[in-house]
């Protein structure tokens, strides 16, 4: 017993993030199914299966470590905007969160806004971000870190602006127009995730030129404005974990998507408390000697 007890403690010390997600995942999976439907505890739990998967296969090869990530990005991604978006009409934008609320129901975009951006970032912070979006998939695919003369910050008054806009968009639209929510306007939903994820991306694009990498989820993205505000209670963070050893290259920093001055959070051995960190890992992939890693345990 004794040696079995000691294989367990050491693949979960080995593997402990990748249980804590599968377990997180179904757990959520198991509550979705007692409170609305079976299907969602496949959903999460193939998600939360996908994760384990991946990073069992990145802790012994991790120079796998963007491939796998980026193969759950397009697994996650694509079932939720190609199965269940234009497939049932699930329509899990922002936005759509208060067309629900007018239309008087409780569908996708509302659960979504809970666990990917309320619970889920107490554990893993802005993961979704990096692992299941699917416009950020887009984005990434032109994932432009070009040096500005004026680098572009976020202003979170223009941040929260675009929350409301979006808001007083959708009571113009449902009062107005048509509302898309509701099972009878199914046709009509799907065709408004089709145009308003065009709109998304066009303008990641133009603002990815304009303002550098992944533009619109540092500035805009309505999701990322209220994850972030959960950020700092976030369990996991890129946490460098052999300080000493840095050389300052700066690889790190020039890896970052999200324009996060990561060399810094290593010369003051502090976990990186940037509240746009998606959690994509490409800092620790670009380190050569393995400083960085995300963890839960204090900064060495």
């Amino acid at each position: 017993m004794d040696g079995i007890t000691d294989k367990l403690k050491r693949f979960y010390h080995k593997h402990n993030i990748a249980i804590w997600a599968y377990v997180s995942f179904t757990l959520i999976g198991i509550i979705v199914w007692i409170i609305r439907d079976i299907r969602y505890f496949f959903l999460f739990n193939g998600i939360g299966s996908t994760e384990f998967i991946t990073r069992v296969i990145v802790t012994n090869h991790p120079e796998k470590r963007q491939l796998m990530r980026r193969i759950i990005q397009i697994f996650v991604g694509s079932l939720l905007l190609f199965m269940l978006g234009l497939g049932f009409g699930v329509d899990f934008q922002f936005e759509h969160i208060f067309f629900d609320l007018q239309a008087g129901v409780v569908t996708g975009a509302l659960i979504h806004a809970i666990i990917a951006r309320i619970v889920i970032p107490f554990v893993f912070g802005n993961a979704c971000c990096s692992r299941a979006c699917w416009d950020g998939m887009f984005f990434e695919l032109i994932n432009d870190k070009r040096k500005y003369k004026k680098e572009v910050k976020r202003n979170n008054w223009i941040a929260w602006g675009y929350i409301l806009l979006l808001i007083a968009m959708t009571i113009f639209v449902a009062h107005y127009f048509t509302n898309p929510s509701g099972d009878e306007n199914e046709a009509l939903r799907k065709k408004w995730i089709i145009c308003q994820n065009i709109f998304i991306v066009c303008l990641g694009f133009i603002l990815n030129f304009l303002c550098g990498s992944r533009a619109y989820c540092r500035l805009l993205c309505p999701y990322m404005t209220i994850s972030s505000l959960l950020y700092k209670f976030s369990l996991l963070k890129i946490t460098p974990v052999k300080s000493s050893e840095c050389t300052q290259c700066g690889a790190c920093t020039k890896a970052c998507p999200m324009l996060i001055d990561v060399k810094e959070s290593v010369q003051k051995v502090e976990k990186v408390q940037n509240a746009q960190c998606i959690l994509c890992e490409r800092c620790v992939s670009a380190c050569k000697k393995g400083v960085l890693k995300v963890s839960n345990k204090k900064a060495e």
